[in-house]
């Protein structure tokens, strides 16, 4: 089913996605704080290291023009205050840290980009990594997708939509500006050419040949736009709503959004239509956002149709009409736009009208446009016995195409494959092996398989301790397993009191999904006083109650 906050699209999208679990916690532990932030070149990649006192996993999103990388970490704050790093290696531009608000506290890390480019996100001890490739070719920009039926839809890539001289186009031929083409360029601007000046406010904006001067990419940009250039005006709509270079002012962006839309701007339509569909800075109004999403869509843009799909789906500003959500769902993902094409698999996946064929034909169309994500989705089919198309071959060979580019569903289905030997001569050491950067991309059933064979030693040395880590991690998304295995593990250390009083804990969590948990739960409380026992009983309900509110 489709999901409206996420099909919702436009080309500056900021989308976010939750990355860490519930954390247990007693009372209001102190913030985290960010205590140093470092680039490293190795192996063919550019890292950005962030080191915190704690560590905080974060909410990532992506924004265009330019391409940036933004990490929100709730509940943490900078040692140092506001910084940037210039980089310029591989992909990175550079590195800007700020303290995005006081009041939630959230400290916010953003990495400005050349062109769109995958990442990766890694974890060791109190330190995120973020790896991309040194090379600095252009990937396909991230945006979210959220899990509808499966978990293996929760990141796919999407591609860019131009309309022919628009804003995009200049951008990128801003980004592509030689030294020799700098200094004409700027005579041309400055005898008031507005495409000339809108080039070079896009580059001032990118920091091509340039530093990154918004203020002055904002008064070239405005200058054009005045004198009714449209890529100009597309632009001014973007600085306005999202405040660069100034101070972000959404009846600005409305109103330089319709300007352009009003002279044929299907990216300004868009974007103006998703304005109206979210109440971001005027009244909501889902009937205006249908009216500009169906201006884009009847010309053909396909982020417009997508949208419009959406309401159609939700009978939002529109009847509600699951035919017509298919017709533009269909036009979108014909003109292989990635979000349609993935939204078209999970419509087709959705038991009520399943069409297995028709889904695995855009999974497979979605993994030639470089989708891992897609890849791993097929591994799933080829490996789900009620779908009834049980191939482990092609499952090992999908999952496998996945996890080689550090997709954690495809490494955490390829381990589960020579977990099982299902596809593949069963080996534990290669199970533990892909099981783990998914279990350090938190994924949770990962987590879980791997605290079990790190408990046996199965596959190689038994590990209590990491056993425990993981189990908690799982335990924290709310597998009940997990829970009662790490209460397990917890109340076996009878001299450590902390443990068990935590042992308890979890065990009471496990207790309504587990019937072993009882038992158990039963035997551990003998061991706690009174006052232990109100001390578990207690950090349960914190539990419960934050999980709650996190979802």
């Amino acid at each position: 089913m489709l999901d409206p906050a996420i099909a919702l699209l436009f080309l500056l999208a900021c989308l976010s996605v939750l990355c860490g679990a519930a954390q247990e916690h007693r009372g209001s532990p102190p913030p985290s704080r960010i205590t140093a932030i470092a680039v490293a070149e190795r192996d063919g990649k550019v890292d950005v290291e962030v080191t915190f006192s704690r560590l905080v996993k974060p909410e990532v999103s992506t924004l265009e023009h330019p391409e940036r990388l933004v990490f929100d970490f709730r509940e943490c704050e900078l040692a140092q205050g506001s910084e940037r790093l210039a980089v310029n290696r591989g992909a990175i531009v550079a590195v800007r840290a700020a303290q995005f608000s006081s009041a939630p506290l959230q400290a916010r890390v953003v990495i400005d980009l050349k062109s769109a480019h995958d990442h990766q996100e890694t974890y060791a001890g109190n330190k995120l990594v973020i790896s991309l490739s040194a090379a600095g070719g252009a990937a396909s920009s991230p945006s979210a997708l959220a899990s509808s039926s499966r978990e293996s839809k929760v990141i796919a890539s999407h591609e860019r939509m131009r309309a022919a001289a628009g804003a995009y186009d200049l951008l990128a031929r801003a980004r592509d500006l030689t030294v020799s083409e700098l200094a004409p360029l700027e005579a041309r601007a400055k005898a008031g050419d507005p495409e000339s000046e809108t080039i070079l406010g896009f580059a001032y904006h990118a920091g091509t040949l340039l530093r990154v001067d918004d203020a002055q990419a904002l008064r070239l940009l405005r200058h054009a736009a005045n004198r009714s250039f449209l890529p100009a005006e597309e632009a001014m709509g973007v600085f306005s709503q999202f405040g660069f270079g100034m101070a972000p002012d959404k009846a600005q962006a409305v109103s330089w959004y319709t300007r352009a839309a009003q002279r044929g701007s299907l990216e300004a339509a868009t974007n103006l239509g998703l304005m109206y569909s979210t109440g971001d800075g005027v009244a909501k109004d889902p009937a205006k956002a249908a009216a500009w999403y169906r201006k884009a869509a009847d010309a053909g843009y396909a982020a417009a149709q997508l949208n419009l799909a959406v309401l159609y789906h939700r009978g939002d500003g529109l009847p509600q009409d699951d035919t017509q959500t298919g017709v533009w769902l269909t036009k979108a993902a014909v003109q292989g736009f990635l979000p349609a094409m993935l939204e078209l698999a999970t419509w087709d996946m959705q038991p009520s009208h399943r069409n297995l064929d028709d889904a695995i034909g855009w999974y497979k169309k979605a993994v030639e446009k470089g989708d891992p994500l897609s890849a791993a989705a097929l591994g799933d089919i080829y490996s789900d016995q009620e779908l009834g198309r049980v191939d482990y071959n092609q499952a090992v060979d999908w999952y496998r195409q996945a996890a080689e580019q550090g997709q954690r569903n495809g490494q955490f289905g390829l381990g589960t494959r020579y977990l099982l030997g299902q596809g593949v001569p069963q080996d534990l050491s290669e199970a533990r092996r892909w099981l783990t950067p998914a279990a350090d991309q938190d994924h949770p059933y990962a987590q879980l398989a791997l605290a079990k064979m790190l408990e046996a030693g199965a596959g190689g040395p038994a590990d209590a301790g990491a056993a425990a880590k993981y189990y908690e991690l799982a335990a924290n998304h709310g597998i009940a397993e997990a829970q009662y295995r790490l209460g397990l593990l917890l109340a076996a250390d009878h001299g450590n009191t902390v443990n068990v009083v935590s042992a308890y804990k979890w065990l009471l969590l496990a207790r309504d999904a587990s019937k072993d948990s009882a038992a158990a739960e039963q035997e551990v409380r003998a061991l706690l006083t009174p006052a232990q026992l109100v001390e578990a009983e207690h950090a349960a309900d914190e539990w419960r109650i934050a999980r709650s509110q996190s979802h």
